[in-house]
């Protein structure tokens, strides 16, 4: 394996139980369970962190390196709680500045960008690794237009009208639409990490 892209965050989300070496670490939204609510900050970290330390001692076993791209978090554009009617009504991109990305959004981002850097340091005694972050957060949280939103189903207004909840996919998100610029992005590094595997190759 050449190259692993990771995506990460999302389902960190979900109500959870977290274990760690067989051992309950604590949970998350987890009502009606004698376990003490630990947030997800925290958990993400643990997982993110033991994923690319796992991949550099793989790799360093089998004795050759990795390109490993970490995709930042997608932020949602719910406007109210996704299972209460929430939706993502907006047909134009934000303008810079209207809207700032969200608190936890952030968060998230944060602690992917940092467990890149701390797996670059980890990396460096050893030759061949490229870590680096797809960091796409800030430019999808411009993009509320881009989401499925009602349309996630086929027709949601068909039938003379619509009696009731209609639910909405505000996570997801539209193609052709804003995540083709993540895959030029991409493509982009790519190119970048295989130049750089080339020279590392044509030097042993």
């Amino acid at each position: 394996m050449d190259l692993i892209v990771l995506s990460v965050g999302n389902w960190f989300l979900v109500p959870s139980v977290y274990y760690e070496g067989g051992k309950v670490l604590g949970c998350l939204n987890c009502e009606g369970l004698e376990y003490s609510d630990i947030g997800f900050y925290g958990p993400l970290r643990k997982a993110l962190r033991a994923t690319l330390n796992r991949i550099i001692e793989k790799k360093v076993d089998k004795g050759n390196g990795v390109n490993v791209i970490v995709r930042t978090f997608s932020p949602s554009h719910f406007e109210g709680d996704w299972d209460k009617e929430g939706s993502c009504p907006k047909t134009r991109p934000y303008v810079k500045g209207e809207m700032k990305v969200g608190e936890v959004d952030e968060e998230i981002r944060r602690i992917e960008m940092e467990e890149v850097e701390n797996a670059k340091v980890k990396a460096k005694e050893f030759r061949g690794f490229s870590f680096e972050a797809l960091d796409v957060t800030k430019l999808s949280w411009l993009r509320p237009d881009g989401h499925p939103g009602a349309y996630m189903n086929h027709f949601p207004f068909g039938n003379n009208g619509v009696s009731g909840r209609v639910q909405n996919d505000c996570v997801h998100w539209c193609l052709p639409g804003p995540i083709d610029s993540w895959n030029e992005i991409l493509l982009e590094m790519i190119k970048t990490q295989d130049c750089r595997l080339s020279l590392f190759n044509l030097s042993h």
